[in-house]
């Protein structure tokens, strides 16, 4: 039970930490020397679970037989935790002139590692979490994809409307 309570609560810090860093990304400007690296990284991060679900959907049903629920749910969330350890790199990428961002951005990037190669191991995950709660462990890898999208969103909504003020009326209905 204890193994359960501290995945679920490193999970937990992993995504307030990635939102706490976001909002802070708001008063600042990217580097635009970076951005030949970071506008495809962004793309890739935002198309990345389509690929994976294809993917994923061939080796489920081609490679990996068996045990089913346990793969999705497992892919789901070592992907979601893969994908915040990526848009922090691009955080450190984009905004390594700001040093307090370069060292939080860090840490999320390492912090995000650790916890996706600890739960990659199928069989650490079903110890660690899927034993206790089964299938309903899809739900939390889903609310890291909510919180991940919602975050990223909103960043990239204030920094749309920072550069072009009297669009964001017309965009978003502000």
């Amino acid at each position: 039970m204890l193994n359960i309570m501290l995945s679920i609560m490193l999970i937990f810090i992993l995504v307030v930490y990635f939102g706490t860093i976001s909002l802070k990304l708001k008063k600042y400007n990217s580097e635009k020397r970076t951005d030949k690296v970071t506008k495809p990284l962004s793309i890739i991060i935002k198309i990345s679970p389509i690929v994976g679900i294809v993917i994923f959907s061939i080796l489920f049903t081609v490679i990996l037989k068996g045990r089913f629920i346990e793969r999705v749910t497992h892919s789901i969330l070592v992907f979601a935790i893969w994908m915040y350890a990526t848009k922090f790199y691009q955080y450190i990428l984009s905004y390594y002139k700001k040093k307090d961002i370069l060292i939080s951005s860090i840490i999320g990037m390492l912090f995000s590692v650790v916890l996706a190669i600890i739960l990659t191991p199928l069989d650490r995950y079903v110890n660690m979490i899927y034993s206790y709660i089964n299938w309903t462990s899809i739900f939390l890898g889903i609310m890291l994809y909510i919180a991940f999208y919602i975050v990223t969103y909103d960043v990239q909504k204030n920094k749309l409307s920072d550069k072009l003020p009297f669009m964001s009326e017309v965009i978003y209905g502000i």
